[in-house]
């Protein structure tokens, strides 16, 4: 690997200091082959700048550089993005860049630190990752990269293509075709155990990972045909919908005089949606198809029976 380069001289320092260990300036320069000005600059402008909380730090007593361990699983970049990003800042504060860009960086760098620090995990509505956030590192990296994945799920190794990830109704997904049965499935991602990235990589349907956005819960099944529904929401929910769709696909049909209104929108399975239908009865009803509307009234009675 050529430490010539920025980018790797500075992403191997930070996976370096994430395990563990102390790095004195003698010791970088003569791991990289670098002046000893080039390392010095490498942690005083572009390393040091990007963590605002002493994750990395110096250690004067011992001339070294040091960082809690394991930083790196405090944040979903990997140590080449934040190396990336690190350059990023630093050149926007260049003497040739626009007066105003240093500025408008820093601001966008806040969002960045955001994610870094998890402030943007901690709704009350949303799983918490911090229990497997190494993991979703590794995942999204071999989703990027197109990189076949062992891995154990449900007690069994598995082989998968990972193919997306998804929040779904709070919780994270990870959406896999599994070649040994030829099945696209939803994993938990929390349950996801003994990763191992692997040097052999996959190509997959595009439009078929993508139509994943239009998933309204897990129950999504991209290789049924579509079904059609119809809803209406009274005025007490209507606003709330229409800012937030279901999925990509609803469109607004009616908007009455009392801001209630008729919706359409396409799902693969009725469980898909049956969750958020009676978790918003009695604002919701179902227009079509009669089906639908059976399957809820049934839950209804059912329920009606059990504990009335």
């Amino acid at each position: 690997m050529n430490f010539e380069n920025r980018i790797n001289r500075l992403s191997l320092i930070l996976e370096l200091l994430n395990k563990g260990y102390e790095l004195s300036t003698p010791s970088l320069v003569e791991r990289f082959g670098v002046s000893k000005k080039i390392i010095q600059t490498d942690f005083k402008e572009y390393i040091l700048p990007l963590f605002v909380d002493d994750k990395i730090y110096y250690d004067y007593s011992s001339k070294t550089y040091k960082a809690k361990n394991n930083f790196l699983t405090k944040t979903l970049f990997s140590a080449d993005e934040l190396s990336i990003l690190a350059i990023l800042k630093n050149k926007s504060k260049d003497k040739y860049s626009d007066d105003d860009l240093s500025q408008k960086v820093d601001s966008l760098f806040l969002k960045f630190e955001d994610e870094l620090t998890n402030k943007l995990y901690q709704t009350s509505s949303i799983e918490k990752i911090d229990n497997f956030k190494n993991e979703i590192i590794q995942i999204k990296n071999a989703v990027e990269t197109k990189s076949i994945i062992k891995c154990f799920y449900n007690d069994k190794n598995r082989e998968i293509y990972p193919l997306k990830i998804l929040n779904l109704e709070g919780f994270w997904y990870l959406i896999v075709y599994e070649p040994i049965d030829n099945k696209i499935k939803t994993f938990h991602l929390n349950t996801i155990k003994n990763i191992e990235v692997l040097n052999t990589y996959f190509s997959f349907d595009e439009e078929k990972i993508n139509s994943f956005d239009n998933a309204i819960s897990a129950y999504y099944k991209p290789n049924n045909a579509p079904i059609l529904v119809q809803l209406f929401m009274d005025k007490e929910v209507s606003r709330y919908f229409q800012r937030k769709p279901l999925n990509k696909s609803q469109r607004v049909l009616k908007i009455y005089d009392d801001e209630s209104c008729d919706i359409e929108l396409t799902i693969t399975e009725y469980m898909e949606i049956i969750p958020t239908l009676q978790r918003y009865i009695p604002h919701i009803g179902v227009i079509e198809p009669d089906e639908l509307k059976d399957r809820v009234k049934e839950n209804i009675d059912l329920y009606r029976k059990r504990f009335e």
